[in-house]
């Protein structure tokens, strides 16, 4: 028989993508035996062959790891073998702690956060991190993740990283309903037609989430409100998506208190307001406006701490000023005050 002619070959094709990422980076990727993955400091990136790859492993992880590794080291570390970093010792673990959480923080909003996690021996480090990687705390990996993060909102890092998870979600949303349990794919997420993940359970639905608006045109989503816009329509029996939570009512004030402590700076009180008569010692005057101070960020009518033993309550709840008592549950307001003290995303 004649022997045909090869024009084409198949490739993976989430490592075009990232393969694509990387030059766009100005970045070349090699192949060898000789190294797991090592960067020569001049524009070549060096990662191992399918053959070693453990089978959780990629290319496109791989990529999207050494590119993290970058953005956590800062832009010089392009021109130094390894980023800087050392790979034959514990010195810069807090960097490879610090790409971890980067990496999670990245690839989270796109669904991706399990399909593209570290496969190395530091994995326990990965699995432990917390949903929000880059929240304050006292891990020294923290600080560096987080000017990683900034790093990379800038160009041409986010057009990049933005474009290549993008189309690497877009292929799991196709993929994942035809990946058996095993297959990586299987691990990725949903997302809801308005951007955010689905919620996991799927016996949630909009209709029943504190953040939707019954108004005159239909069902609308607070959650996805952009700003000086109308809140997007949704359709009550659709599955919620991760920002999902139960109707709140005025009982639930005593164990949030969000809009009497850290979710606003203070409250202002009309010169006719009568709180201002009623309780002249909790109004304040600056700049000529009244207002009742919160210092440490707690109003100084507030009692209570959350607890059930101590729920938050208003000393004054009677004769609260009118911007108080025009607050409303579950309104825009109540959610943006939920949002700044952590209950709600």
């Amino acid at each position: 028989m004649p022997k045909r002619s090869i024009l084409h070959h198949y490739q993976d094709p989430v490592d075009l993508i990232w393969l694509r990422a990387a030059a766009d980076l100005g970045l070349e990727v090699q192949r060898s035996t000789d190294a797991y993955a090592a960067y020569d400091g001049k524009g070549t990136l060096t990662i191992s062959v399918q053959d070693e790859f453990d089978p959780d492993d990629s290319l496109a992880q791989m990529i999207y790891h050494e590119i993290c590794h970058w953005l956590v080291s800062g832009i010089q570390a392009r021109n130094h073998p390894d980023w800087g970093l050392s790979n034959t010792s514990r010195r810069d673990l807090v960097y490879e702690y610090a790409c971890h959480r980067l990496q999670a923080a990245l690839a989270a909003p796109f669904g991706l956060r399990d399909f593209m996690a570290v496969t190395t021996t530091w994995r326990p480090y990965w699995d432990a991190i917390p949903d929000d990687p880059l929240k304050d705390g006292d891990d020294p990996a923290i600080a560096i993740a987080q000017a990683g993060f900034q790093l990379a909102q800038t160009s041409p890092f986010h057009g990049v990283l933005t474009r290549s998870l993008a189309a690497t979600a877009a292929i799991a949303d196709i993929i994942r309903d035809h990946a058996p349990p095993a297959s990586l794919w299987s691990v990725t997420r949903a997302r809801h037609r308005l951007g955010s993940l689905m919620a996991k359970s799927e016996q949630t639905t909009c209709g029943t989430c504190a953040w939707a608006i019954a108004g005159a045109t239909g069902l609308r989503c607070r959650q996805h409100k952009p700003a000086g816009k109308s809140a997007p329509v949704v359709q009550a029996e659709e599955q919620a998506c991760e920002r999902w939570e139960r109707t709140l009512t005025s009982e639930d004030c005593g164990t949030c208190g969000a809009c009497c402590r850290q979710g606003f700076d203070l409250v202002p009180v009309s010169p006719r307001d009568p709180f201002a008569k009623l309780h002249p010692e909790l109004v304040q005057l600056r700049d000529g406006e009244q207002f009742v101070p919160r210092p440490d960020g707690i109003c100084v009518a507030l009692d209570g701490d959350g607890t059930a033993n101590a729920p938050y309550r208003c000393r004054h709840y009677d004769t609260r000023p009118k911007n108080c008592r025009d607050f409303e549950v579950a309104g825009d307001a109540c959610l943006l005050a939920r949002r700044r003290v952590g209950l709600s995303r």
